[in-house]
Order: structure tokens, then C-alpha cells, then sequence
């Protein structure tokens, strides 16, 4: 019966190791006394040619020794993995990887060696590739002149590069193990602005280009730009990648230039002030002579051209205060009808030419057109009526002026027509450029109609030029301008004023480029942006103080709140909600 029972269990251990996948050997005094097929097969041999073969001989001759010290160490049991791996010689020459694991087993009534054979030939290439790759990274990341630091979840320094020592003069040794903060100024604004950076980067948001200061190990302050990122691994933890770019040279040309153009500026604002009051005393001084003195008709005709430059004089100067004016500190947007900034526009441009009749054609009544505007919206009027008597041959000119509430009464279209010259069609996308980029400037004559397209633009609006006979440019303009309508804001269920609230500080580093992101999305789904209200919590009026706040910056979104940077996904998503709730259907 044990006989019967051996020999059954002979026959299954066969019928199992022919099944199997990976090649198997049994071993009985360092010969092959059974293979299976995968074995056969993974050495190219056929059938039963390789019993009573030794098994060293079929090992590479070069890794012969090799192979012995590992399988004597296993015989021995002196290696507890019982794993080796050889370089196998196939029946065409070819060199087999191979792992080779080990058990012993009682085989036809004697002891043997069952040995499972893999072929690791593929498994060794990509770990051969990954080490090439890792090798080459170690290279890039050693060599990079970005500094690169990896962090913990909580701000742990674990590795730095050979740039990161270099930027802040510590040793790898002296960085590691420390928290990033270590590494900040010890002044209390520049500490707050990258504490903020640092609150951001340990709740895992991705950030770029962001701009802070750091500590070199000799006590000066370095600038650099930051971009930061969650490093995810394998076994699921994670950490915090940080590059730091050097940027001190570009922070210093930055504040040369911030410098001179505030000088440039205070300059151009005491010029501009002075020369105004040099205009006005010489433009009291001639009409007092054209009114008190009986001068010769020609002599009359000089002081009256004069009079006419400084005039033309004090308008650019004018012009240029507004544009400086509406660039540093731009007027509040308020509720505005428009008739009574006709009626100043026409006045003073009728003033500016004692010699030529203005005639207006206007459907524009009092209290008819409210916009969103403010105090200067007649000088926007102003500039372009100017213009067509400016350029008109004639001595009587006429203006049409024209009012109608378009896009269902969202929007004010009004309507400029001149009899004059004309604008040919080549110059048309151009008259109302004289600042910004040299590609962008025009040479032209004052600065009238770039007000005119700074203000509209200012307001929320556009402004073009058309022939008012079409095709025909020599019949005289026609300049359209769209101006939103002003719209009473209605009371809100929840009893806020709106429903989109952002909250920043002076001192808030994200504020910016958060509003930025808020501007943006808004500005995608066509919302106005006066439906936002911001409020500045430094601002004693405000209400609220920096403390009531979970964090800056703050939006709130209805019943979403957004704090810190946010993405422009996460404003999309709270922006879509809102619009999907019926309280507010006009948003």
C-alpha cells in the first residue's frame, strides 16, 4: 500500500510540474533526471534531451563561478531565500536570465532537488532601464541650476540638490531634517509673506512662478520664484516637490524701473500741472486783450490763432492728466445719465472754436439714458465732438447724436456723425492708439480719442469707428460706442448685496492673482464684473476684520466658500452652482 501510495504521488508531482507555467527541473546529484516542456522549450532543446545532463553545464561558462558561490550557499542554507539568479547558455547560444528558487523533495524513492527556473530576461532590461533612468535624473537633478527641494507633508526638508545649497549656502546636512521655514527672513513682512506660501504648499496646491524671499546662510535676503507640486509614490504616501529659481537680478532691474517710472511720473504730473497753469494765465491775458484793446485786424487774427494752440495745448495736457489719472486712481462707477455730459461736451467744445457754428441733432432727453458711468463721462463726449470740428473744412458743422438701449436693454449704443473728411478704412483700427506698445502707437495729432477708447474701456464697454455712408469714407464718421445700462441691484432672499463677495488685505500675497482667476472666469461666462463686491478687511470701514476670516483671500460664492489660492476649476464650479439656483435669476 505505501509503495502504491509513493508511486501515486510520484505520478502527480510529474503531472504537475509538466503543467506548469515556468520551467521546472529535478535534481538529483546535480543532474537533470526530469524537465517539464516550459524548461525544454525556454532552452530551445526538444523532448527528453536534457536528462542526465548537469545542470552547471548548461550555465554561461564567464558566470560559472559565480553560480557555484551562490548554489553551494543554498545547499548549505547558508542564503534564506533559497533564490539565485544565473545566466543560462540555450541549445542556439543564446544567454537566458534566469531566477532559479530551490525545495526539496522525495522524488521515485530518493532525494532530490526541485528547482522552479523564470526567465528574468525581460524583467532585468526595464530594471536595467530604470536604473539607467534613475541614474540620468540623479544627473539632472544634481547638475540642474534650479534648486530643488522634497519636503514631508509637514514641511520636513528630506533632500535637497547641489543648486538649493548653493542658493542658501548651507550644506545638504545642515537643510535636511529642518523645517522649510527655518530657511525665511527673520524680518516680520517678508516672514508673513512666506509663511502664507508656505500654509499653501503644505495643503498640497500646485503653485507657479510665486514670488518670495528667502534666507541665505549669511544673513541677505534672496528672491526667488516658486513652483511646487505633490509628489505621489508608489506605496501611496506623499510629498511636496519645491523648485526655487533665483530671480534677484530681475527683482532689482524690476525696482530700478519702478523707480524712474515714478519719477518719470511725478515729473510728467508737475509739467503737466505747471504748464496747465502757464496756459491758463496766457489764455487770461489774450482774451483780455481781444476784449479791452481795439487791436489792427491782423494783429486780432495772430492773438486769435494763438489763443487757438493753447487751447489746443491745454486739451493734450488735459488728455494726458486723464489717462495718468485713470491708470493710478480710477474714478468710482456710479449711476449716470448722460444728457447733462451732452450738454457740457457740446458747450465747451463750442467754446474751443469762436469762429465755426456747432449745430447738435440729438434724441437724447434728461433722465432717458442712465449708465454705469461717472464724473468724467463728458469728457468722453467731449473729445470726439471736438474732433469733428477740429477736422471740418467748414465753417458750421454738424453733429448727430444719437441714443438706443440695445441687448435687451442691457446696453446704451450712442451714435457720433460728423459731415467732415473722413477716416480711410486703413486707419481705422488704429485712431485710438497713442499709448502702449510701440507696435501698437500710432503718430497722430493729440490724444483725444485714446481717452475716449481708455474710458469707454474703463467702464465696461467698446467703442469703434464707421463711415456714415457706408463704403463711402469721404461722407464723414460715425463713432459707436456701447455702454452698459445702469441696473438697480434688487434685494437678495439671503440679505447680502451680492452674491459673489471677495475678501483681501493689503498684505495678502495670493489676493491678486486669486481676483485674477475670479476676473477671468467671470469675464468667460459673460458676468458682469460690478456683480462682484470686494471688500479689504484693512479698511476700517469695512466691517469686518482679518480675523472673522477662516483665511486670505476669501470669496464666497453664495453658499460656497473659496479660501486661499484657488484653481480656476474650483471658481467654475462654485460660479456654475450659483447660476443654477432661482433666487437670483438675472445674474
Amino acid at each position: 500500500m505505501n509503495g502504491d501510495r509513493k508511486q501515486l504521488l510520484d505520478d502527480l508531482h510529474k503531472k504537475v510540474i509538466e503543467k506548469a507555467n515556468d520551467g521546472i527541473v529535478v535534481l538529483k546529484n546535480e543532474k537533470i533526471v526530469l524537465s517539464n516542456h516550459a524548461f525544454v522549450a525556454m532552452l530551445d532543446y526538444e523532448g527528453p534531451e536534457l536528462e542526465g545532463t548537469r545542470f552547471e553545464d548548461l550555465v554561461e561558462p564567464s558566470s560559472i563561478h559565480e553560480y557555484r558561490d551562490r548554489w553551494e550557499s543554498i545547499l548549505h542554507q547558508e542564503d534564506s531565500t533559497g533564490t539565485i539568479r544565473a545566466r543560462l547558455l540555450t541549445k542556439r547560444k543564446r544567454i537566458l536570465n534566469v531566477e532559479m528558487s530551490t525545495a526539496e523533495l522525495d522524488f521515485e524513492g530518493s532525494p532530490a532537488l526541485v528547482t522552479v527556473v523564470r526567465d528574468v530576461s525581460e524583467q532585468m532590461t526595464l530594471e536595467a532601464a530604470v536604473e539607467e533612468s534613475e541614474a540620468r535624473y540623479r544627473t539632472l537633478y544634481e547638475s540642474s541650476p534650479i534648486a530643488y527641494f522634497t519636503m514631508s507633508q509637514r514641511g520636513t526638508v528630506q533632500q535637497v540638490n547641489n543648486a538649493a545649497e548653493k542658493l542658501l549656502g548651507y550644506s545638504e546636512e545642515n537643510m535636511t531634517r529642518r523645517h522649510i521655514s527655518a530657511f525665511l527672513p527673520k524680518d516680520e513682512k517678508s516672514r508673513e509673506m512666506g509663511n502664507q506660501v508656505i500654509a499653501e504648499i503644505l495643503q498640497g496646491k500646485n503653485l507657479e512662478d510665486i514670488e518670495m524671499q528667502l534666507q541665505h546662510a549669511k544673513g541677505n535676503k534672496v528672491w526667488v520664484s516658486i513652483t511646487s507640486s505633490v509628489l505621489s509614490d508608489s506605496d501611496q504616501s506623499s510629498n511636496i516637490g519645491l523648485m526655487a529659481l533665483e530671480i534677484d537680478r530681475r527683482k532689482v532691474a524690476e525696482s530700478r524701473e519702478t523707480e524712474e517710472r515714478e519719477r518719470a511720473n511725478l515729473y510728467l504730473e508737475v509739467m503737466t500741472h505747471d504748464l496747465n497753469n502757464i496756459n491758463q494765465s496766457a489764455l487770461f491775458t489774450m482774451e483780455l486783450l481781444t476784449t479791452t484793446v481795439e487791436l489792427p485786424e491782423n494783429l486780432e487774427s495772430i492773438l486769435t490763432e494763438t489763443s487757438w494752440n493753447v487751447r489746443r495745448a491745454a486739451r493734450m495736457i488735459a488728455n494726458m492728466r486723464a489717462i495718468i489719472t485713470l491708470k493710478h486712481s480710477p474714478p468710482a462707477m456710479t449711476k449716470t445719465d448722460i444728457y447733462p455730459h451732452i450738454k457740457r461736451a457740446t458747450t465747451d467744445a463750442d467754446r474751443d472754436f469762436p469762429w465755426k457754428t456747432l449745430n447738435i441733432n440729438s434724441n437724447i432727453k434728461d433722465d432717458e439714458f442712465e449708465i454705469v458711468g461717472h464724473m468724467y463721462l463728458w469728457s468722453v463726449f467731449f473729445n470726439i465732438i471736438h474732433n469733428s470740428m477740429m477736422f471740418s473744412r467748414e465753417d458750421e458743422i454738424t453733429v448727430n447724436v444719437r441714443a438706443t438701449k440695445v441687448d435687451s436693454d442691457r446696453m446704451v449704443r450712442i451714435e457720433f456723425e460728423d459731415y467732415g473728411p473722413g477716416i480711410p478704412d486703413n486707419m481705422k483700427q488704429y485712431i485710438f492708439k497713442r499709448t502702449g506698445s510701440p507696435e501698437a502707437q500710432i503718430v497722430g495729432r493729440g490724444l483725444g480719442l485714446t481717452v475716449v477708447d481708455h474710458y469707454v474701456t474703463e467702464l465696461g464697454g467698446t467703442v469703434w469707428v464707421e463711415d456714415r455712408v457706408e463704403g463711402d469714407h469721404s461722407q464723414g464718421t460715425r463713432i459707436v460706442m456701447l455702454l452698459p445700462s445702469w441696473v438697480e441691484k434688487k434685494d437678495l432672499p439671503c440679505g447680502r448685496t451680492t452674491c459673489i463677495t471677495f475678501y483681501k488685505s493689503d498684505h495678502c500675497l495670493f489676493c491678486e492673482p486669486t481676483y485674477d482667476i475670479l476676473m477671468m472666469v467671470l469675464n468667460e461666462m459673460n458676468i458682469p464684473n460690478h456683480h462682484v463686491e470686494v471688500i479689504n478687511v484693512d479698511d476700517p470701514s469695512a466691517g469686518i476684520s482679518e480675523s472673522e476670516l477662516p483665511m486670505l483671500p476669501f470669496i464666497k460664492i453664495c453658499d460656497s466658500e473659496l479660501i486661499g489660492l484657488v484653481s480656476d476649476d474650483q471658481v467654475r464650479s462654485a460660479v456654475m452652482a450659483l447660476l443654477m439656483k432661482d433666487c437670483y435669476p438675472d445674474l
